[in-house]
């Protein structure tokens, strides 16, 4: 997937608070990168799931390399949701992948009450 026509943003509060707690699970990498990310969201359903860049790190055709860690709540209607880091072939973190188990849309992140 290129970037050359995604529109990339500043992350929210709620979606650099995700960020974060999932960075904090990578242990490959220090989680300064999140600082400097911007995100674009993904044709996912209204699940969540976010295209990310990373500033100063390169741009351009990515493909999946590996997936770098996950992190796991509890949306506020009870459904429980998967977020998952996957990084580039070069290991740079290109998108936040985030999977409601019944597929419906995320109404909330909720940091508090991460499930592992």
């Amino acid at each position: 997937m290129s970037d050359e026509f995604t529109q990339f943003r500043s992350p929210t509060l709620q979606e650099r608070t995700l960020i974060n707690a999932v960075a904090q699970r990578w242990v490959g990498r220090a989680a300064d990168w999140t600082s400097s990310v911007l995100v674009a969201r993904l044709d996912d359903g209204g699940m969540g799931s976010l295209r990310l860049r990373v500033e100063g790190e390169r741009t351009g055709a990515q493909r999946f390399g590996e997936c770098a860690a996950e992190y796991s709540f509890v949306d506020c209607d009870g459904v429980q949701v998967i977020a998952s880091l996957y990084l580039d072939e070069h290991g740079v973190p290109f998108e936040l992948d985030m999977w409601k188990t019944d597929f419906s849309p995320l109404r909330r992140v909720d940091t508090s009450d991460e499930r592992g």
